[in-house]
């Protein structure tokens, strides 16, 4: 996993570099980006011997022009260790006007798992605009990891220690790693004879950054994704279906003889299949391994699949398996939307709906409104949006 550090002027740095030892133990490559005064504390070559890579502490360094921009793509995961008031601040009211936070304003877009570690003085972790700042980055969706209470650099005693090492890291990822996600994606393909079958629109796009996310944070990610659906990029365990009996037996199998904790059912699934074709009113026989004539034409039976997400937990050797559910309308009325989401809802086992309207897709925007079972909507600006707000 490639992991961006960044780091803010504190006497807490020389404690940050732990984590650095620690990633790079665990197989992760780091990079580094720090303020100039992160220096006052900490030496350069020291992160760099640490990370193995160079140091970025400037907006614009020779050679280098666009790192600002470059460094936050190239990361799965941000992290901002020690965070002060300062910068925090800043963050919130965005301002970019260094390295650490020309990054952070760069990157938060980008659906990144971002974490921001704070650490100062209790009189600054206290003051008004730096709770107010905290509470927005929170409503960003940023993962803030709240200070410790303790004895302080300044040997006081109060809130603003940074958090121990061990806990920081764990907090990134050994919570992910007990859980495990099973993720649906695609379309499935009901067949009319070899060449020809009943499909739909769906690229499985949203499936595959849904697994991209969680993998990146360290859960144990299951992608089971139709034949042409778009693939995750992370490494994860792929499973490939075709049809709904294909699907479903799949699901069901999956779900019987695994443990998941969640299960994120994306897949655009068939309402309607086969149940007969007819030729001038005769029936035939129709299967994969023929082709129909096509100088006929044909009239197709369709008979109704059943709703698999009424199965699932069902099926689940987790009874307490979270099962985040998928709608798409295509409708302006509000109203209906509202309806088709409620039904959908209101069924039993259903921990979550994301909705979306087909309008609301295209190829630079793809948004969604959270529906969870007992609390208000989420509006959800993107894919990494949605799975920030997800309780998994």
């Amino acid at each position: 996993m490639k992991i961006l550090l960044m780091m803010s002027g504190s006497i807490a740095a020389a404690k940050a570099t732990g984590l650095i030892s620690l990633w790079r133990k665990a197989g992760h490559e780091v990079k580094v980006a720090c303020t100039s005064s992160v220096f006052e504390f900490v030496g350069k070559a020291t992160l760099e011997g640490l990370s193995d890579n160079s140091v970025v502490s400037a907006v614009f360094e020779e050679d280098n022009m666009m790192q600002h921009i470059c460094l936050s793509r190239w990361a799965d995961i941000i992290v901002l260790a020690p965070a002060t008031a300062n910068i925090i601040n800043k963050l919130v009211a965005g301002i970019a006007d260094d390295i650490v936070t020309t990054l952070w304003v760069a990157a938060l877009e980008l659906g990144k798992p971002m974490y921001l570690a704070p650490a100062m003085n209790s009189m600054m972790w206290n003051y008004p605009a730096t709770k107010n700042s905290i509470k927005q980055l929170q409503n960003w969706c940023v993962n803030v990891l709240l200070p410790q209470s303790g004895e302080l650099a300044c040997g006081e005693n109060g809130t603003g220690r940074l958090m121990e090492i061990d806990d920081l890291n764990n907090a990134i990822f050994k919570k992910q790693k007990d859980k495990y996600i099973l993720i649906t994606a695609g379309g499935t393909r009901e067949y009319i004879d070899g060449v020809r079958y009943i499909g739909n629109l769906s690229t499985g796009r949203t499936g595959a950054q849904v697994a991209d996310y969680f993998t990146a944070l360290g859960y144990q990610v299951t992608w089971l994704g139709a034949i042409n659906a778009i693939q995750p990029n992370k490494p994860c365990s792929k499973i490939i279906y075709e049809t709904f009996n294909d699907l479903s037996d799949k699901l069901k199998d999956l779900l019987e003889n695994q443990h998941f904790d969640a299960i994120i059912h994306a897949a655009a699934i068939s309402d309607f299949s086969v149940a007969s074709i007819s030729i001038n009113g005769e029936k035939i026989s129709a299967s994969r391994q023929t082709k129909l004539p096509s100088s006929e034409s044909i009239d197709l039976k369709l008979k109704k699949n059943p709703k698999l997400v009424s199965q699932l937990l069902n099926w689940s050797k987790n009874l307490d398996l979270k099962v985040i559910a998928f709608k798409l309308t295509n409708t302006s009325d509000k109203n209906q939307q509202k309806i088709a989401v409620m039904k959908l809802l209101k069924q039993d086992g259903i921990d979550f709906v994301a909705h979306n309207d087909l309008s609301d897709i295209t190829v630079n925007q793809h948004s969604f409104c959270l529906y969870p079972a007992e609390k208000d909507k989420i509006q959800c600006e993107s894919v990494a949006d949605l799975c920030k707000n997800l309780d998994i």
